[in-house]
C-alpha cells in the first residue's frame, strides 16, 4: 500500500488516522509524486506554500515540506527521504517523487 497516497489531496485525515493505528515506534514508509520541476518553479512563485497539487494524470503531487510538516504535527519524524527521479513514467515522461520512511514518536513537538 505504499503506492496510495497520490490518491489523497490533503493528508490531514490520513494522518490522523497513521496517528491513531501506528504504535510508538512504529514505520510507515510510503512514496508520493511531486509536480514537475516548471510547475513546482511557478507553484513557487505564485503560492508559496503550497500543499499539494492534482495532476493531469488524476493523481496527487505534494509538496516535500507539507508532508514533512504535517508528519511532525502527528508525532512522526522523518528518518528516511529520497527524491525519486523518473520513478514511474506518464504519457513517455519522467514522474518525479519522493519516498519516505516515517517513525512515530510523539516527543516530537510541532515547534521542534
Amino acid at each position: 500500500a505504499a503506492d496510495t497516497f497520490i490518491y489523497f489531496n490533503d493528508l490531514t485525515d490520513l494522518f490522523a488516522s497513521m496517528k491513531d493505528g501506528i504504535g510508538e515506534g512504529g514505520y510507515a514508509v510510503f512514496s508520493l509524486e511531486n509536480v514537475s520541476e516548471e510547475s513546482e518553479a511557478r507553484l513557487n512563485a505564485i503560492v508559496p506554500q503550497w500543499r499539494w497539487q492534482l495532476t493531469p494524470s488524476g493523481r496527487v503531487a505534494h509538496r516535500k515540506e507539507y508532508v514533512e510538516d504535517i508528519a511532525k504535527e502527528n508525532g512522526f519524524q522523518t528518518v528516511l527521504y529520497d527524491k525519486l527521479d523518473n520513478f514511474r513514467a506518464e504519457k513517455g515522461e519522467g514522474v518525479r517523487g519522493h519516498l519516505f520512511v516515517l517513525r512515530k514518536d510523539s516527543s516530537l513537538k510541532k515547534d521542534e
